[in-house]
């Protein structure tokens, strides 16, 4: 893409970012993103010699989010050397640095780089990143980020982006400046996302997150009576307890019916309710009868319920670690809802009930973390497993652009005021965006 082509935004950040750290933040799809990797592959080129970086959550979410990008911009002038972690250009070391957790700190001891470019800065822990700052110790060293609103007592928005004294430079971006999209598509995002996740990454705002998740849960939009149609396979999820009760969930998918996804039945056992509690053999088997005569294409359990899942094989069925990433699962649950693909049939009461007591933590929000309290939760837990797991990982691994592209096409379209599908065939919103 020439620079003439891109958004008075694009091309102002790309031009002025020269401060020592530089932050584009804001909407999704708001062309924040490009306008961050074009910047830093100017920098490759032209800024002071020595190694670089570029950091993520995790190496599959740096491949994604910036790699392929920069392949599609650079060619074979880019070697990306997967195995260990490293990527050439124009003669010039580019690490590649997960840093899903506070241990990732380790990985940068010692290390000086040139210029960081950073996926996502909120998702990445405090610790490694005021570390990786310290690692910039080269005349002319530059730090490139980008990330979607958080709370606003994050740490990135309280001690660096509301300071003044800082060498730094904030890039503010919404939908409208990204000249890429189609109006249609940015209908269907700013449709699929409402309260909170619109706050956040439709109009760009750091928003508390308060009272109910899911507060765009109403029982007259998302309760049914019946199922809609019969399933083409059928996903079940398990949030396992000891102490805690014990949830199953149901998910009907079908590619030919609205709603395409539904909870179709559930299993709760709490055992402090009952007074008493299961072994693993006994919920092995109420697992076996829960899922009996159904088409079950996945079965995605808590992955530190170790025993458990060993019962499970034992009893010939085949569980699989579920994604336990707490608010990519929220957020992506929240759009199903949104959108209208989701709903629940009214014999769970369960889980209808713990869409209205599902609430965030207020103290971890002043400490600027996004945590549901862990309580009313199990059915929602279970729900997140099968949902975010099987729909948007496909268990465990990133779905590939023709999956995205057929699941867009079967399940996702807009909905109308009154409940149904308008122009399903040629309109589709495209899945999150994480």
């Amino acid at each position: 893409m020439e620079i003439e082509s891109l958004s008075q935004k694009q091309i102002l950040s790309y031009t002025q970012s020269n401060s020592r750290i530089n932050i584009w933040e804001g909407a999704v799809r708001s062309g924040k993103s490009f306008a961050s990797i074009l910047r830093f592959i100017k920098f490759i080129r032209y800024g002071p010699p020595g190694d670089a970086a570029i950091v993520g959550k995790t190496d599959r979410t740096i491949k994604r989010n910036v790699i392929v990008p920069m392949q599609e911009m650079l060619g074979t002038d880019l070697r990306y050397k997967a195995g260990i972690g490293e990527v050439k250009i124009w003669g010039r070391t580019i690490y590649v640095i997960g840093a899903n957790d506070d241990r990732a700190e380790g990985k940068i001891r010692g290390a000086t780089f040139a210029g960081v470019l950073v996926d996502e800065v909120t998702l990445i822990p405090e610790n490694f990143f005021r570390m990786l700052l310290s690692r910039l110790s080269i005349a002319g060293a530059q730090l490139f980020g980008t990330t979607n609103p958080d709370s606003p007592f994050h740490w990135l928005k309280k001690d660096f982006i509301d300071r003044q004294d800082l060498d730094l430079s904030v890039f503010s971006f919404t939908l409208d400046d990204n000249p890429s999209l189609e109006p249609l598509y940015v209908e269907a995002l700013k449709r699929e996302y409402t309260g909170l996740w619109r706050d956040r990454y439709i109009d760009g705002k750091w928003t508390l997150a308060e009272g109910t998740v899911f507060d765009m849960f109403d029982t007259n939009l998302h309760v049914i009576d019946t199922i809609p149609g019969l399933a083409d396979y059928y996903v079940v999820g398990v949030d396992y307890g000891t102490r805690n009760p014990t949830a199953f969930c149901m998910i009907g998918y079908s590619s030919r019916t609205y709603p395409n996804m539904w909870l179709e039945k559930e299993y709760y056992w709490d055992s402090n309710r009952e007074i008493r509690q299961k072994t693993d053999s006994e919920y092995a088997e109420d697992l076996v009868r829960f899922c009996d005569g159904k088409n079950v294409q996945g079965l995605y359990v808590d992955p530190s319920a170790a025993s458990f899942k060993l019962e499970l094989l034992r009893s010939g069925l085949s569980p699989m670690d579920a994604d336990n990433e707490a608010l990519d699962g929220i957020r992506f649950h929240a759009s199903l809802l949104s959108n209208g693909t989701f709903k629940i049939c009214r014999n769970c009461t369960h889980a209808i009930g713990e869409y209205g007591c599902y609430r965030w933590n207020s103290t971890a929000q002043r400490r600027g973390e996004d945590k549901p309290i862990k309580e009313h939760d199990h059915m929602m837990d279970a729900l997140r497993y099968a949902l975010f797991t099987h729909f948007w990982k496909r268990g465990g691994v990133s779905m590939r652009a023709e999956d995205v592209d057929r699941l867009r096409n079967e399940a996702w379209g807009i909905q109308s005021h009154g409940g149904f599908f308008d122009n399903a065939q040629t309109i589709s919103p495209s899945f999150p965006v994480f």
